[in-house]
């Protein structure tokens, strides 16, 4: 593994930096990137702060859906999108694995600068998109508390005054169809309306042998209408966005052959020589998205005003099998259902004074969200988990009794009783009510022609009301029936034969009515509810230089801030507020010459109080595996290295990578395992390379590209070794490197009004799995497994 980490890495660091000394055929200028990582519009290459950046255009061509199709080209940046309602974002290592409404993640996702959240409506796809800002390190000066770690910006189009009209489709692998449809139109001097819709449908790459369907399939329309009004100065732009996702539950394959196996994962197969068996009923996930923003510009004597307000509605569901089998005696289920509103407001001044260029601003955020976590299994899979962690198994006991009576008494209605396979539901239900107020300043200092010193803070007040309820099980089969053994006085029966003792009929009893997941008795009869407040000054400081016109070095030293919040599935369950401190040494530059441009950094963080939701195995508690808070200290130190090189009028490469050892600092896991000084679970090492050309032919005009993405090995701990989440010494190798390989090959006619092409992602048909522990409950832990080559025809015109 260190021999292949070391090509890779010595390949990567030669493309980005033995293409700076590389003759070029044609000398031509470098594109000019602008991006607003600052709350300004800046040429990218004079940001002093580590940012990648993807146009529309090459997000269109790459066929790249959402952001869950871009991650292996970003280095730094993981994305898990297993389960669409629920993603897991992640940038140099830092993120949340908490699926819960109670927090928010460190990787702030913004579009059009509208906080997006973590949950159901963080992870639309991309519907007539300008630009991806990628920003790595603290951004909460400008972006706000949850961009402890970075934050992903989503740039749209705005309309313009002109006529455009376009329309794309694309036909390919497992019935897929993508179709989109694009109207821009002047309504007047001063009124431009842009219309966009996208379709992306298909019928899934994985069969479901248990009921003859196919899973893994996508199924997305979403509707994007703007209208702008430009007039003295002025401008306005209101906006709306409808969304609706229909898809089948998440596909889970089993680590155990589809047998109950409360062995160690060096017991485990190989997911991928597995059936596909998912008896969930439901199992289906969806999500129906509006969102209005209205943005406002006007310009004042002495700076422009700008405001944003933004409304965002969401409601999501997603319904699973955990036990990746057909089993009786291990079935288990999830459910998650959530319902979503944030309004956001901003004012923000910018101008120029001098020799200071600032941007000042405050804003407030309100949150209302509720969400249902529901468990399901039966009597016979209960009996399988309690009978793990207790060696009782209740129900297969009071069937075994109720016969043995039956025969006993000639009683025929007990003589044929059964409490075996009876459906059983517990939930928590949660609701939260959050609100954010922030003020904050950023100056940027021209101290002299080429040094600028820029200052900027934001201080923060968070405000978080949160309850839990968690009401007794649902289970009406079972209740009839052990209301049946009631009215026969069976309880006593047994005592009085002395086939149980009074305490043994009162803890069955008791068992049988209680719920085992979500059992914590201060929530049962009535909401438990809890308050809880934060305040916290983010400052950044910044040093920049140019060397000369074309190469700037900086200096930057910023702190982050995420809010504390709730643990969704434990009653009364905190997380503290967690701060990061990052510093960051630079440089980017560009060789005009033979068209290419660079940036490199070094980078060191550590992260305090870093909170996650962890399931902690029956064997490390007293019971049944539950999900417990988390805290741990990280730290780690990293290098940044990026380079695009146009060789000439037909050839472009790009390269970049990330390497980062990040270690904990302190964390006592839940299994008891002490990790200070271990690793914290991210790669040393992920790269992207790409290749990129356009040449005449047949009257028109060719292109090609293609695009590599890899991510090295996860480095296991002795918690996730022990967990089997991240083991490479079994059959499953979760946690192995990653690689993905995109390509397009197209052709467009000389009037440039229509074009063919042939799209590959994952051209390689490597597929990866990743472990969840949920299903370990009945003895059956499963992978999710991602998605296998898609190649496409595709489609395009334009007026």
């Amino acid at each position: 593994m260190k021999q292949q980490r070391a090509q890779v890495c010595t390949s990567a660091v030669s493309l980005a930096l033995a293409s700076m000394a590389a003759p070029a055929a044609f000398g031509q200028d470098t594109q000019v990137v602008v991006v607003t990582a600052q709350s300004r519009s800046q040429q990218i290459q004079n940001v002093p702060i580590s940012v990648q950046t993807m146009s529309g255009a090459a997000l269109k061509d790459q066929g790249a859906a959402s952001l869950a199709d871009i991650d292996a080209f970003v280095p730094g940046l993981a994305i898990d999108t297993a389960q669409s309602t629920r993603p897991s974002v992640f940038l140099r290592g830092v993120g949340t694995e908490d699926f819960g409404i109670g927090t928010d993640s460190p990787v702030g996702i913004y579009t059009d600068g509208v906080y997006t959240g973590k949950t159901g409506g963080s992870m639309l796809n991309f519907n007539d998109v300008k630009r991806i800002e990628v920003l790595k390190g603290p951004q909460g000066t400008l972006f706000g508390r949850n961009a402890a770690a970075g934050a992903i910006s989503i740039v749209t189009n705005e309309p313009v005054n002109r006529t455009e009209a376009s329309g794309l489709v694309r036909l390919g692998s497992y019935g897929s169809q993508h179709v989109e449809a694009l109207v821009n139109t002047p309504l007047s001097d001063a009124v431009a309306l842009r219309v966009s819709a996208i379709s992306q449908q298909d019928r899934g790459w994985a069969y479901n042998q248990w009921n003859v369907s196919h899973m893994g399939d996508s199924g997305d329309r979403g509707l994007r209408a703007a209208v702008r009004w430009q007039g003295n100065g002025s401008s306005a732009i209101l906006g709306f966005e409808h969304e609706v996702m229909r898809e089948a539950g998440p596909a889970v394959f089993s680590v155990t052959g589809g047998k109950i196996n409360f062995g160690a994962p060096t017991t485990w197969t190989d997911p991928l020589k597995q059936p596909l068996i998912n008896d969930a009923t439901p199992n289906m996930q969806s999500r129906t998205f509006d969102g209005v923003n209205l943005r406002i510009e006007h310009p004042l004597s002495f700076a422009t005003l700008s405001s944003t307000t933004a409304y965002r509605h969401f409601n999501s569901q997603n319904w699973q099998d955990n036990d990746a089998s057909a089993n009786p005696a291990a079935y288990l289920a999830t459910g998650n259902v959530e319902s979503n509103a944030t309004w956001q407001q901003e004012f923000k001044l910018s101008g120029q004074s001098g020799a200071l260029d600032w941007v000042s601003g405050i804003s407030a955020f309100r949150e209302r969200a509720t969400e249902t976590e529901s468990v399901d299994a039966t009597t016979t899979s209960l009996d399988t988990i309690i009978k793990a962690a207790s060696g009782l198994a209740p129900y297969a006991t009071l069937t075994q009794l109720a016969q043995g009576v039956g025969k006993a008494t000639g009683n025929s209605t007990l003589q044929g009783f059964s409490l075996m396979g009876q459906p059983w539901r517990e939930a928590v239900i949660d609701r939260g009510d959050y609100r954010a107020y922030a003020i904050y300043g950023d100056v940027i200092w021209h101290a002299t022609p080429s040094t600028n010193l820029t200052l900027g803070g934001r201080y923060t007040h968070d405000q978080k009301s949160f309850s839990w309820y968690n009401p007794v099980r649902t289970a009406a089969t079972l209740d009839a029936q052990l209301a049946a053994l009631k009215q026969l006085n069976f309880f006593n029966t047994l005592v009085a034969l002395k086939q149980l003792t009074a305490q043994q009929a009162a803890l069955l009893q008791k068992v049988t009515s209680s719920n085992v997941e979500f059992n914590n008795p201060g929530s049962t009869s009535a909401p438990y509810a809890s308050s809880r407040s934060w305040n916290n000054f983010s400052p950044r400081v910044v040093l920049d230089h140019h060397l000369n016109a074309d190469t700037m070095l900086f200096a930057s030293w910023s702190k982050g801030y995420q809010a504390g919040g709730f643990d969704a599935v434990g009653v009364n369950g905190h997380y503290d507020e967690e701060l990061v401190t990052n510093l960051e040494l630079g440089i980017k530059g560009q060789l005009k010459a033979i068209g290419l441009t660079y940036g490199a950094s070094v980078f060191r963080y550590k992260f305090t109080n870093l909170q996650s939701l962890t399931l902690v195995p029956a064997s490390a508690t007293s019971g049944i595996p539950s999900y417990q808070v988390v805290n741990s200290d990280q730290k780690a130190t990293g290098i940044d290295l990026e380079a695009q090189w146009k060789i000439d009028r037909i050839w472009r490469l790009t390269g970049s990578l990330e390497y980062l050892d990040q270690t904990y600092d302190h964390y006592l896991a839940p299994t008891g395992v002490t990790l200070d000084g271990q690793p914290a679970g991210a790669p040393f090492l992920s790269a992207a390379a790409g290749v990129a050309a356009r040449w005449p032919v047949l009257s028109g005009k060719a292109d090609f590209s293609l695009q590599y993405g890899y991510m090295g090995n996860k480095r296991c701990n002795d918690d996730t070794r022990k967990l089997g989440t991240c083991l490479f010494s079994n059959d499953v190798g979760a946690g192995k490197p990653r690689e993905k390989i995109d390509l397009r090959l197209g052709w467009t006619a000389a009037s440039g009004h229509w074009g063919v092409a042939l799209i590959a992602n994952n051209l390689s048909n490597k597929q990866y799995v990743s472990i969840s522990t949920l299903g370990a409950a009945t003895g059956s832990p499963y992978a999710y497994v991602s998605k296998p080559r898609v190649v496409a025809l595709e489609l395009r015109g334009d007026l």
